[in-house]
């Protein structure tokens, strides 16, 4: 039974575009929606079906293996009434596939394990408990027969296609949508950037059925996501937005833990050099904006050795060196001196960090000086498998405390001051700095100071 969802009051900004053109393949009951708001078809009062795409629509083209896979989505929703939606497996952990000469991704089709189990690496299913998501990959699975919707080759019948089917709440790549589910919900929501399938399924409140088909799997190049409509901004909102909507600090997934701010204050944070956590408590607490800051010097220390660029560590990134050989507990900066001659005569440098260093950072000019924006989440990546009762527990009672629940207490609202989300401020270094240079040893490496 299909549960009645009301049409949802939407007061966020919804996506604002005048694309409404057909793609010239796609047939009358689809319509697709890409993470920037770009509309393909969806005025069409035939449309039955949304395909949602965690990317822009700036490369929209589509493989002809995924092309398939969607109308073999199409035709499963079509005959199975009771999901609301549907996806391919992103990469499967269970079973192996098979390629013919033109490179199709068909699944061997056998019958595959049943219960609660892992089809592939993406989402399945979700709980919201107090502040934290917890997302698992486990889910049940059946084996069912369906009417193939192609011909076959030996007879150009119809046969029966056994499939294998995992039930789901949530999923994590391109997946296709009843219309009507889609908009009761209210649809997909502008400025949440990598968060915007996250935050749209949290609206679900865990009562969608997805289905997942194994016997389909979809291309990398179609699995790729990105920040929509905030892609190329040094604005970082959408996880200051999604925590406030959905009171979420932590979202716990089979292979990390994110948090949507970082925590900058003594008792959680001394002043000594990070040690990564790998075992609770210290992994499900709140994870400091000196272990994020951390991280970000390593990553432009390595970015800049690799472009040949000197740099010096100044300031209070220098400080905190001098001082306990860590970062600052309460700073959200870092403080990076470059050359003259990388600073203001090859203005490249800064395009060059920003290729090097891809979609996790924001390099160029922000708010009057060089900077650097961390466009990703506070997180550490850990096989969180362990800490869970089996595969059939979502609820993860081992990553709550009476202690973490003190730690957490004064986080909410989560500030949407971009100061706070950790940035790297670039200054000219003066020609006396760049003469000569000591090392300075920060979180047990060693970086260079003048």
């Amino acid at each position: 039974m299909m549960p009645e969802y009301k049409a949802v009051k939407v007061e966020d900004f919804t996506f604002n575009t005048n694309n409404y053109v057909p793609l010239s393949w796609m047939p009358d009951s689809l319509a697709f929606m890409y993470s920037d708001g770009a509309r393909f078809n969806m005025d069409n009062n035939n449309v039955s079906f949304l395909v949602i795409f965690p990317f822009s629509s700036k490369r929209n083209n589509i493989s002809q293996n995924d092309k398939r896979f969607l109308f073999k989505l199409s035709h499963f929703l079509g005959s199975m009434k009771e999901f609301h939606g549907a996806s391919c497996l992103e990469e499967p952990l269970t079973h192996s596939t098979e390629s013919d000469s033109k490179s199709d991704y068909r699944l061997k089709h056998k019958r595959l394990p049943t219960g609660n189990t892992s089809l592939d690496s993406s989402w399945c299913r979700f709980i919201t408990k107090n502040w934290s998501v917890h997302i698992r990959n486990t889910g049940p699975v059946q084996n069912i027969q369906l009417q193939n919707f192609l011909p076959s080759e030996s007879n150009g019948s119809l046969d029966k296609e056994l499939s294998t089917v995992q039930s789901c709440n949530i999923l994590q790549g391109p997946f296709m949508i009843r219309k009507d589910i889609f908009h009761k919900l209210g649809g997909l929501l502008d400025g949440f950037g990598r968060m915007t399938l996250l935050e749209f399924f949290l609206r679900s409140k865990g009562e969608l059925k997805m289905a997942k088909l194994a016997n389909c799997v979809w291309t990398p190049e179609i699995t790729r996501a990105d920040r929509g409509t905030l892609e190329g901004s040094n604005k970082v909102p959408e996880y200051a937005s999604f925590a406030n909507k959905h009171r979420i600090l932590r979202i716990v997934t089979e292979n990390r833990i994110e948090w949507t701010a970082c925590a900058a204050n003594w008792k959680l944070c001394p002043g000594k050099p990070y040690v990564s956590p790998r075992d609770l408590p210290s992994i499900a607490a709140p994870i400091c904006c000196s272990a994020v800051l951390g991280k970000m010097l390593r990553d432009f220390k390595l970015a800049l050795n690799t472009l040949g660029v000197e740099y010096r560590v100044v300031f209070g990134t220098l400080l905190g060196g001098v001082r306990s050989k860590a970062i600052i507990p309460w700073t959200h900066d870092i403080d990076i001196a470059l050359p003259e001659s990388s600073f203001y005569q090859n203005t490249s440098t800064f395009s060059a960090l920003q290729k090097l260093l891809g979609n996790q950072y924001y390099v160029g000019e922000s708010f009057d000086m060089e900077r650097a924006h961390l466009l990703l989440p506070p997180y550490i990546e850990i096989n969180t498998t362990a800490f869970f009762d089996g595969p059939d527990d979502v609820q993860g009672k081992a990553f709550f405390s009476d202690e973490l629940e003190e730690a957490v207490n004064d986080m909410l609202p989560v500030s949407c001051d971009w100061r706070e989300r950790g940035y790297v401020d670039f200054y000219e270094a003066p020609v006396e700095w760049m003469d000569g240079s000591s090392l300075v040893t920060i979180n047990n490496e060693q970086f260079k100071t003048d």
